[in-house]
């Protein structure tokens, strides 16, 4: 049995994913979490993640990243206005277009993770202390229009493609386009000195890496049914009924007045322009989760077992009846709901704890698999752990059932 570990992107909601990983191996450092997979794939906020576990950190100092807030603003670091590019200085008056720099983010990265300065992937698994281990960091190639994964290996001996600083790959990964950053992330391969442009791995469709990871697998020539699944999310949000109709009415009345209502119709431009925006974080419904889980038991009706050896964690925003609600836990919903992946402040951060442990409690349901809507556009949870303690002792139950000494991938 193989085991596979997937990071979603999510910007700052990635701290959900350390916050995971501490109440499943509890304070033990970085380098030790690795060492119970075999393949770590990671997108975006989950890269960032997957750098700090590199570099040996504790899940404690890992929420150094988001706690410390000198890390948090040199990573979301805002250009000054004599810095931005027309028309975003405009555009941003609108709140649409980048607002952070990417040239500042990846001397952050260098600041922050000191310990990875110049660290090839290849060279990754020795320094974590497994050969076999197998690194995957996804970006998107904007110059070729396609997806881009870098990795500490390469499928045949003696014939290792060009190799990438772990440092880079991540700046590349986490270099969300239009709302966030400006400009795409020019990094240099070693060997070859070959340039490439990066955005966040997210526009390749790899927000969520997990299917990728198993393709990978499969390459390797690992039977997806000898593989141990944990794919950690940053939250997932479904519109509420109040959202759904403010858009319907927004844009009937924009159909009806579109002449002789600019204002309106300048609304709904731009709220469609967010949303096209955000679908590469938020791609509902979660593509990757669902047809990962078809790849591996494919024919199979005993989703009871299945979910044994296939553990998707992340906490879902989603609730139209408040009637049960209390107070402190409605005025939470409501904001963070509203809360973009760029959170910056300590509330916002606050915000982000206070969900995880929400999930923790039960309070909010844990991501399905696979779900659907009812007649009344309710929220049916068909295939996947419903809550955050079900997938836990499912992690950590059939986990412990691993052999320790397994061969090398």
């Amino acid at each position: 049995m193989k085991k596979i570990l997937s990071l979603d992107g999510g910007g700052s909601w990635a701290l959900i994913q350390i916050l995971t990983l501490k109440e499943r191996y509890g304070n033990i450092p970085g380098h030790e979490i690795l060492k119970d997979f075999d393949i770590v794939i990671a997108n975006s906020g989950g890269s960032i993640v997957l750098a700090a576990l590199v570099a040996n950190w504790t899940p404690e100092k890992c929420l150094t990243i988001f706690d410390d807030k000198d890390f948090r603003t040199s990573i979301f670091s805002k250009n000054k206005l004599r810095k931005k590019y027309f028309p975003t200085g405009l555009t941003n008056l609108f709140n649409v277009g980048p607002r952070y720099s990417t040239s500042k983010k990846y001397k952050a990265f260098n600041n922050i993770f000191k310990e990875l300065k110049n660290k090839s992937l290849h060279t990754i698994p020795a320094f974590v202390g497994k050969d076999s281990l197998k690194i995957i960091i996804c970006t998107f190639d904007s110059l070729n229009k396609r997806a881009r994964f870098f990795k500490s290996y390469s499928y045949t001996k003696g014939k290792e493609k060009d190799s990438m600083d772990i440092i880079k790959a991540i700046h590349g990964s986490s270099n969300a386009p239009v709302n966030y950053f400006d400009f795409p992330a020019k990094v240099k391969s070693n060997e070859m000195g070959k340039f490439f442009y990066l955005w966040d791995g997210a526009l390749g469709g790899f927000n969520n890496p997990l299917a990728a990871g198993i393709i990978e697998a499969i390459k390797l020539g690992i039977d997806v049914k000898d593989l141990f699944v944990v794919s950690l999310g940053t939250a997932n949000k479904v519109p509420s009924m109040e959202e759904r109709e403010e858009y319907y009415q927004l844009y009937h009345a924009v159909l009806r007045n579109r002449k002789i209502n600019p204002l309106k119709s300048l609304k709904f431009f731009f709220e469609n322009v967010m949303n096209l925006s955000k679908t590469i974080l938020y791609e509902p419904p979660d593509w990757s989760t669902y047809v990962s889980y078809i790849m591996k038991f494919s024919g199979s009706q005993d989703h009871e077992t299945n979910l044994k050896s296939f553990i998707r964690m992340s906490p879902l925003l989603y609730c139209d009846d408040f009637s049960d609600k209390d107070e402190t836990y409605k005025q939470f919903l409501s904001e963070i709901i509203k809360l973009d992946m760029d959170a910056v402040s300590d509330k916002d951060v606050q915000l982000i704890k206070d969900c995880f442990n929400y999930w923790k409690e039960g309070k909010l349901y844990n991501q399905a698999i696979k779900s659907d809507f009812d007649k009344k556009h309710c929220l049916e949870l068909e295939v996947g752990h419903k809550k955050f303690s079900d997938a836990m002792k499912d992690w950590m139950e059939e986990g412990e059932k691993m052999p320790t000494d397994q061969p090398q991938v």
